[in-house]
């Protein structure tokens, strides 16, 4: 994205209980932390694959961590929106957006989304909010 639209600005997202990427990418370095507690399973790691870091060093211009309601809230608002059950770790790009909705009003946005990695009765119990 950046190669072909280098004014575009590229942001990656972490859960606020897994932030070991985003910690690295401030610190340009492997940062370690002592444990996980998110649903994003597909993102939780203690620390970030070095060679990983070093790519995201090159092409992200922010990192932001999101808290775990913003990820259930995203999951169950594209399954409204669009039909889609996407698993937690593709719904940080909406919970970012759900979070922050100032730093994003007016511009075009683009996520991945993908679902492959949830159980159906976990999707249910996370997106339930009592419906």
């Amino acid at each position: 994205m950046r190669e072909l639209s280098p004014s575009t600005e590229v942001v990656g997202v972490q859960p606020l209980g897994a932030p070991a990427m985003a910690l690295s990418w401030r610190a340009g370095t492997v940062v370690t932390t002592e444990g996980v507690h998110t649903i994003a399973d597909g993102v939780a790691g203690r620390f970030p694959i070095p060679e990983v870091l070093a790519d995201l060093l090159e092409v992200l211009h922010d990192v932001v961590l999101v808290e775990e309601a913003s990820i259930t809230r995203s999951m169950r608002l594209l399954l409204d929106a669009t039909g889609l059950i996407v698993e937690p770790s593709a719904a940080l790009g909406a919970a970012a957006v759900l979070e922050d909705p100032a730093r994003f009003v007016g511009r075009r946005v683009a996520t991945v989304l993908c679902g492959s990695n949830v159980r159906a009765e976990d999707f249910a119990a996370w997106t339930s909010d009592g419906v």
